[in-house]
């Protein structure tokens, strides 16, 4: 494990350990093989590793695979929770049990929550609350909420980061990274869904989610977004209270929008609900271009049968002009089934590769679109007609934009928020008057112009720097310095393994040379003796016995047979 030990600390090996342990207690001890981390399974769990295959046969690969992720708490939970929002990387079964990842875990100490307090701003926490809740109103992996009382005598709460919650995070993301590496050394199939991308950018969005100032800055700006809708409520930030691990933001009320049966005892129609919860999404989508990316039922409470409050706004997404035109159109193709419509914008908006096969493409989206065309609009879920895109377009190499995934992930949530609400509210039809209302903007004489001197000045620019571009490639022609790089992927991990095969191979040369050595010495019947034997031959023998058993722990130990 030389290749680990330079990567990560100690204490680190250590998590390594207990993530491996873990990994095998829930049937996944043929990945670790696979990935030459058996090393690192203790001799019990190896030898009782049939018990795994008992549990396998028991429950299915996907719910094994939640059950880990919330054994190995909230680094692997948030990684789970972006990976529902990756269906062409998770299969649809997989999804839905990500999808039910509990961020849910014990709270820690009041005391550690007024030290974390002080220790942000600097000062007595008297100075800045007149009083903080002992108990939490919410309990989570990254941080906890508690009700406050400001010194002003404002109605808050408050938003504390786990303590020693960022270091946890740092040592799983580089097991994490370190894990992605093996994968791609030692499953070239993996290399097709890039696990060492997928890692950094989780790092990214985590990293961002673990600083309040960002989330405080998404709730101002969604604040003053719908400052002009009376039907939305979200909270004001405290700003002179708030700071990288500690928001305050103002008290909001209401009843948990999953809560139905409450919902209906306090008089709320829950179809309108279901409806204003639709109407406010595609608001956000296709006019402000920018969407709260939690959709989760503790994230939206209901104050009335038309007014809704939203909280943590740690996750967004941006839906830039283009994607926002493109969402319009499939969604206009997919009402009146125009196949060769929704095809060509799909292929419009994802990255496609100088390789792609448009023609194969869009016979197997021809197959997948047969089972939603023709359907009754009640019957259609808009949620997995785009997963079953995003998983074609993965297969033809063609790369979705991280903002169209969260969305996607985002009108699951929805339609099954919808539909625990009121089963008769079809998202598809309410979205749609957005989607009408913006392809007629496009095709306005207004919005063209625009566009056309837009673009006149991209092509101005360009005329303009095209000399300056030219001379510099005549002048690394002229000086021999234009120069092509090529470079090598995985080729240091290969060197590694052939150094490591080379060296067992010598050292067992250097055992048999030892061998037929001290066979000759004592054939000879040569210098000291040792009962009744040369002594120089003896020990020659006992140590290449002991490098023999040395080399065979080794190769046991590697699991390669």
């Amino acid at each position: 494990m030389r290749h680990l030990k330079l990567h990560l600390a100690y204490k680190s090996v250590k998590r390594l350990r207990d993530i491996v342990a873990s990994l095998v207690r829930h049937g996944f001890y043929p990945l670790m093989e696979s990935l030459h981390l058996t090393p690192l399974i203790s001799i019990p769990q190896r030898l009782m590793r049939w018990r795994a295959g008992r549990e396998k046969e028991e429950l299915s690969l996907a719910v094994r695979t939640r059950l880990v992720f919330e054994e190995l708490g909230p680094t692997f939970i948030k990684f789970g929770q972006i990976l529902s929002t990756r269906p062409d990387i998770a299969p649809g079964e997989f999804i839905d049990e990500l999808l039910k990842l509990q961020d849910e875990v014990p709270p820690y100490p009041y005391e550690e929550v007024v030290s974390i307090v002080e220790d942000e701003f600097k000062r007595p926490v008297g100075e800045i609350f007149s009083k903080i809740e002992r108990e939490p109103v919410a309990a989570a992996s990254i941080a906890q909420v508690h009700g406050a009382v400001t010194t002003a005598g404002d109605e808050v709460v408050i938003k504390v980061q786990r303590p020693g919650i960022e270091e946890t995070i740092s040592t799983d993301i580089a097991i994490l990274s370190f894990i992605a590496r093996r994968m791609v050394r030692y499953l070239p199939e993996s290399r097709v869904y890039d696990p060492v991308g997928a890692i950094e950018e989780f790092a990214m969005t985590i990293t961002r989610e673990m600083d309040f100032t960002l989330e405080a800055s998404h709730m101002e700006r969604f604040r003053k977004k719908f400052s002009d809708d009376p039907r939305v409520v979200v909270p004001k930030v405290f700003w002179d209270y708030t700071g990288k691990k500690v928001l305050t933001m103002e008290r909001v009320s209401g009843i948990k929008v999953d809560r139905v049966e409450e919902l209906g005892k306090s008089g709320i129609d829950t179809r309108k609900v279901a409806r204003l919860l639709t109407d406010v999404f595609f608001r956000q989508v296709f006019e402000f271009g920018y969407f709260h990316g939690d959709l989760h039922p503790g994230n939206i409470f209901v104050q009335a049968d038309d007014r809704l409050a939203l909280v943590d706004f740690g996750i967004v997404g941006r839906i830039e002009p283009r994607m926002q035109t493109g969402l319009a159109d499939l969604l206009i193709c997919s009402v009146k089934e125009d196949f060769e419509g929704l095809t060509k914008t799909y292929l419009g908006m994802g990255v496609l590769p100088e390789e792609v096969d448009e023609a194969a493409f869009k016979r197997e989206y021809w197959d997948v679109t047969l089972h939603y065309f023709g359907r009754p609009l009640s019957h259609v879920r808009l949620g997995d007609l785009f997963q079953d895109y995003i998983r074609i377009a993965a297969r033809h190499g063609i790369r979705v934009p991280r903002d169209l995934l969260l969305f996607d992930k985002c009108l699951i949530e929805l339609e099954g928020l919808t539909r625990l609400l009121h089963p008769d509210v079809n998202i598809m039809e309410e979205c749609e008057p957005y989607a009408a209302r913006l392809v007629k903007e496009r095709v306005s004489p207004g919005t063209v112009v625009k566009e056309g001197v837009s673009t006149l000045g991209e092509y101005g620019e360009l005329a303009g720097n095209l000399p300056e571009y030219t001379s510099r490639i005549m002048k690394k022609l002229m000086a021999d310095r234009l120069a092509i790089e090529f470079v090598h992927r995985g080729l240091e991990e290969f060197i590694g393994e052939v150094d490591r095969s080379s060296n067992r191979v010598t050292f067992g040369i250097i055992m048999a040379a030892m061998v037929i050595g001290s066979s000759l010495i004592i054939a000879a019947d040569a210098g000291p003796m040792m009962w009744g034997y040369p002594a120089l031959g003896i020990f020659g023998f006992l140590l290449a016995g002991a490098l023999g058993l040395w080399l065979a722990f080794l190769i046991l130990k590697s699991g390669k047979f």
